[in-house]
């Protein structure tokens, strides 16, 4: 595959990390977005919880056209995922906080690059979801469950809005994923959820995404470990 602009936010760490490095030799210009430093493409220095970073790389894009945004960022309440998590600990501010990193900030940043997007021959758009936010999985995250469930509903809306224009939009809903930092977490059992998805397997699955034609809607993408919670 070639893409001439791709964006990923969340691009410092993790699963954001991941997905630039592995999407850098795809394209001729990689927006890596994030609050600290990212090793690969062309940083973006952006708090995305607030509208002052989203200006900023809506302005860092500038005439470009934009073949995919991928929102891969995202946090959680202190002690989330572990024993030590209570609800009736979590501040305010913590739940604030999730709410606007995972939930307002994908909406926001969509809204600002719709031009961008609708400049490229095939544009994609993909948020990184959680089996979280699935019906009737037994996650106690209030805050980050909540968020999750919203973020579909952004996706599905999202997809009526800008189907005639044929943007597709894409929610992955995975369960732990390998990236180290979770691996040496699962290997000092402080994260619940059983056995990690490959990120190789993550990443393919989102390389299928982007090759699709505008002709096909992919809604969302519900991926556990075959191993873990939710499979």
């Amino acid at each position: 595959m070639s893409f001439k602009t791709i964006l990923v936010a969340g691009a410092s760490r993790g699963i954001g990390l991941a997905v630039a490095e592995h999407l850098a030799s795809q394209c001729d210009r990689l927006l890596a977005v994030s609050r600290t430093e990212s090793p690969i493409g062309e940083w973006v220095q952006a708090d995305l919880s607030d509208l002052e970073g989203v200006e900023t790389v809506a302005k860092a894009i500038g005439e470009d056209s934009l073949d995919a945004l991928l929102y891969m960022g995202g946090t959680w309440e202190t002690h989330a995922f572990t024993s030590q998590y209570r609800f009736e600990d979590c501040t305010d501010a913590d739940i604030a906080q999730v709410i606007a990193v995972n939930l307002v900030a994908p909406i926001r940043l969509v809204k600002a690059l719709l031009p961008a997007l609708r400049r490229s021959d095939n544009p994609k758009i993909v948020f990184m979801g959680a089996l979280s936010g699935r019906d009737n999985f037994p996650g106690r995250e209030v805050a980050n469950s909540a968020s999750k469930f919203g973020l579909r509903g952004v996706v599905h809306s999202l997809r009526e809005e800008l189907r005639s224009q044929q943007i597709g939009v894409t929610v992955i809903n995975p369960g732990n994923v390998g990236t180290p930092e979770v691996l040496a977490d699962l290997a000092a059992d402080n994260l619940s959820g059983g056995e990690a998805l490959p990120l190789s397997d993550l990443l393919s699955i989102i390389d299928c995404i982007l090759s699709l034609s505008r002709a096909t809607c992919i809604k969302e993408i519900d991926v556990p470990a075959m191993l873990g919670e939710g499979a």
